[in-house]
């Protein structure tokens, strides 16, 4: 599961740029956020072996990944786990990004990341199904005079354009283009769509099976796509 920490935990003293949650389970949210987002409690356990699996190999090749036993996870994680698993039953490993305080990794690093963790999990010997599941957005600004903007016209020329990209796996330039200070451009918590691009890095080119854009006045454009199996171990492109 990878998301972004809305400075919850992560701040400008301590920012490490993409960590790995190991300890025994994983738990959230942060109790403010119960009630802004109307959230139960999650705990789950964490896929200790793959984990660890990640964090060794990475360092071997081109990652040197953070890691902490000590961290709750946020909305961005919350929210998605507990309308995929409900049940809270099963095992999870929490990567964070950092998509909030630069200097913020490139486009770049994102998707090399994505193609590196998809490389790892192919190579973890375990008889082990696994499912990756990233959680970001679209145009997005928090506490800022352009939230007023976003509210009248919530989505922007820069959304469409980016989802017919995303639809259609056109994905060179997107990637090229989706820096810090590119992305911030279109509000300030825009870069959380480098998350996307984390995505794009494990399917390659690859078009999504399923795809649904939502927005309205009180919800900011949030893009939800989805690769199955067949189509990750080679189907249509």
């Amino acid at each position: 599961m990878v998301a972004g920490d809305h400075l919850n935990q992560w701040f400008m003293d301590n920012m490490p740029q993409f960590l790995i949650g190991k300890a025994q389970r994983a738990t959230g949210p942060f109790p403010h956020e119960r009630d802004a987002f109307g959230l139960e409690d999650y705990d789950v356990e964490i896929e200790g072996a793959l984990a660890r699996h990640l964090l060794n190999k990475g360092v071997e090749g081109h990652f040197d990944l953070s890691y902490s036993n000590e961290f709750t996870i946020d909305h961005g994680f919350v929210v998605p786990l507990s309308l995929l698993r409900p049940e809270q039953d099963t095992p999870v490993i929490p990567l964070f990004t950092n998509v909030m305080v630069p200097p913020i990794p490139p486009g770049r690093r994102f998707h090399e990341l994505g193609l590196a963790v998809r490389e790892l999990i192919e190579t973890f010997d375990a008889d082990t199904r696994v499912a990756v599941v990233t959680s970001g957005h679209m145009t997005n600004s928090i506490g800022s005079p352009t939230m007023l903007s976003f509210a009248q016209q919530p989505l922007t020329d820069w959304d469409k354009s980016t989802w017919h990209r995303l639809h259609h796996g056109d994905i060179d330039e997107l990637v090229a283009e989706s820096t810090f200070e590119h992305l911030y451009s279109f509000g300030n918590g825009t870069p959380g769509f480098l998350d996307y691009i984390f995505a794009l890095g494990m399917v390659g080119e690859r078009r999504p099976d399923w795809s649904e854009l939502t927005y309205g006045p009180t919800q900011l454009p949030t893009g939800f796509l989805e690769w199955n199996e067949q189509t990750l171990n080679g189907g249509a492109r």
